[in-house]
């Protein structure tokens, strides 16, 4: 039968046909075969042309009037040959343009019809499923994107704090499969020093910045976000959490925040020696600036003549001896930068110049084992050396000038001016130790001969030889001093008041061989040696000492010259 013109516009349900036209029964009239299926019913005659179709069928409809698609085309001539066919899904557009916006989508099966005569086209309207299902794809996407932006991998621990999961790509130069099963704290660099756990607290973790070892055993810093799992039973069956790798941007900030320290340590120690005028406080100062500024054990500052080193400044840990001795011969011999490592630390020492020439190191100890000396460390050295040098050329004026002032030019031995400070400032420190201390005074016998009969030079080299005895036949630690003319003084501190006579008596038996002169008879030079042992206390002073010894050696000059003779306290000792 033949579809009125309006049922064909409307493309809706008419009456019932003529019964006898059966075999062309609309199919989607009440009562019909198809009237209550839930999608889209469209009949389609050979020509193409839709021959009746329910409501949900509208958009279909515009579809096939606009001539379908390549898909639809084959699977209608399909069901015109007598064969069923699918499109699955059907994509209805705005427009022809396959990049157009869809409109709906149909699973769509295509039916033989009267015997091939027409197409029966069932529908189900996918639209709100396909968009649903592409939503959840685009918002796994955009979750997945979120995540592989936000951090580097995902994971969970179970209750025994092993992976349980780690997202496929794994993290940490492992394999999720290698990383799966892992112990959780394995990873951690020292978890004795975490203040929350991320891998096992029992309270949301949020970016706890965590210290790990890669797979290369490399230490790699995660920023890691966390929260506990609990079961509906409230017990905790572990953790799920991500981690972002932010080892390279921390690297960055230590190193800048290395390089601002290190430029404060050389603004420091600028500081210091524009401020401090005394170069050995100067350096001392900057040798304790140097201890926890690099950080460092041990630092010692050292000053070179041409021929002697002289320890200006030390802080920390003393440095072993033998390690200064080849530090010394290294840079004598021209080294700059000298090195050395153990099993307890690593030693390095850097030569300090001025205007090209050596005249000190910088001498460095830091404990531990395999530790390393980092290239900005050794910059700031290379920076902090000339400033040094010049501090030490300084230093090296001022104790010429020092020398000038307080010792004798002719001996080298100390002047009357430099050994009463000194004396001076020893009663002061010991004063009530009850030590007893000896304070020597030393006459020439017969220098006038020498003078009047030989000349001054030779009257002079006398005296320096007299000095180079003394020198010979007394400890470091003890003081010697030319008074003026041919008198001399020693003091040697910390002498048993059993020891003061044979001390003194040592010295002379020393002067007599190295000043005798086999040539001339007359030559008999001597000395008369007076000794004060005393204890420093309330009331001692260097004019009192002085009096005991002179009057002392007075006593020897008197009783014949050449001898020796040693008070205690007021006079009352032993001579010879």
């Amino acid at each position: 039968m033949k579809t009125s013109s309006k049922q064909k516009k409307n493309n809706k349900s008419g009456p019932l046909p003529d019964i006898i036209d059966k075999d062309h029964w609309e199919l989607v009239v009440p009562g019909g075969p198809f009237s209550e299926f839930p999608g889209a019913v469209v009949l389609v005659v050979r020509d193409g042309t839709v021959s009746c179709a329910n409501d949900q069928a509208e958009l279909l409809c515009k579809f096939i009037r606009r001539g379908g698609s390549e898909e639809y085309l084959e699977a209608l001539k399909s069901a015109f040959s007598g064969k069923a066919a699918q499109v699955n899904p059907l994509l209805i557009r705005a427009e022809r343009d396959e990049r157009s916006r869809v409109l709906a989508a149909f699973d769509l099966a295509l039916l033989p019809w009267d015997g091939g005569q027409a197409a029966l086209l069932l529908g189900r309207n996918i639209t709100l499923e396909r968009n649903l299902r592409a939503a959840l794809i685009e918002s796994r996407q955009r979750y997945r994107d979120l995540l592989e932006a936000s951090c580097d991998f995902a994971w969970e621990t179970n209750a025994k704090g092993y992976f349980s999961f780690v997202t496929p790509d794994g993290g940490l130069g492992y394999t999720a499969a290698e990383i799966s099963g892992m112990q959780a704290d394995g990873l951690l660099v020292d978890v004795h020093t975490l203040v929350t756990n991320p891998f096992s607290c029992k309270a949301p973790c949020d970016e706890e910045e965590v210290w790990v070892k890669d797979s290369y055993g490399d230490e790699r810093c995660l920023l890691i976000t966390s929260m506990p799992l609990w079961s509906d039973q409230e017990i905790w069956h572990g953790n799920r959490g991500f981690c972002r790798d932010i080892t390279d941007q921390r690297k960055v900030e230590m190193q800048r925040a290395e390089e601002i320290h290190r430029e404060r340590v050389y603004n420091r120690i600028l500081e210091i020696a524009r401020s401090e005028m005394v170069p050995v406080k100067m350096l001392g100062s900057a040798a304790s600036c140097l201890i926890p500024a690099l950080p460092v054990d041990a630092v010692m500052i050292s000053h070179f003549d041409g021929e002697i080193w002289h320890a200006v400044a030390e802080q920390g840990s003393a440095l072993p001896l033998d390690a200064i001795a080849r530090v010394q011969a290294a840079l004598k011999m021209g080294e700059t930068v000298y090195q050395e490592s153990g099993p307890d630390g690593v030693l390095v020492a850097v030569s300090t110049k001025f205007r090209g020439q050596a005249n000190g190191a910088i001498c460095l100890w830091r404990r531990g084992a395999n530790v390393v000396w980092s290239a900005g460390e050794g910059e700031l050295l290379e920076r902090i050396q000339v400033q040094i040098g010049i501090s030490l050329q300084q230093y090296g004026h001022h104790r010429d000038l020092q020398t000038l002032s307080s010792t004798d030019p002719l001996t080298g031995l100390l002047n009357r001016r430099r050994f009463e400070h000194l004396l001076s400032g020893f009663l002061e420190d010991h004063n009530g130790d009850g030590h007893t201390h000896l304070l020597l005074y030393l006459d020439m016998d017969n220098f006038k001969y020498v003078n009047d009969a030989y000349g001054h030079q030779e009257g002079d080299k006398a005296l320096r030889d007299f000095a180079e005895v003394l020198k010979q036949e007394t400890r470091r630690h003890d003081w010697l001093a030319r008074l003026g003319g041919d008198e001399f003084a020693i003091f040697l501190p910390n002498v048993p008041e059993e020891e003061a006579s044979s001390k003194a008596r040592a010295i002379l038996m020393a002067l007599e061989p190295a000043l005798a002169r086999e040539e001339d008879p007359e030559w008999r030079l001597g000395a008369s040696i007076g000794g004060y042992l005393f204890t420093a206390r309330d009331g001692t002073n260097i004019s009192d000492l002085f009096l005991h010894a002179d009057e002392a050696m007075y006593r020897v000059k008197r009783s014949g010259k050449n001898g020796i003779y040693v008070v205690k306290e007021q006079l009352e000792g032993a001579g010879s």
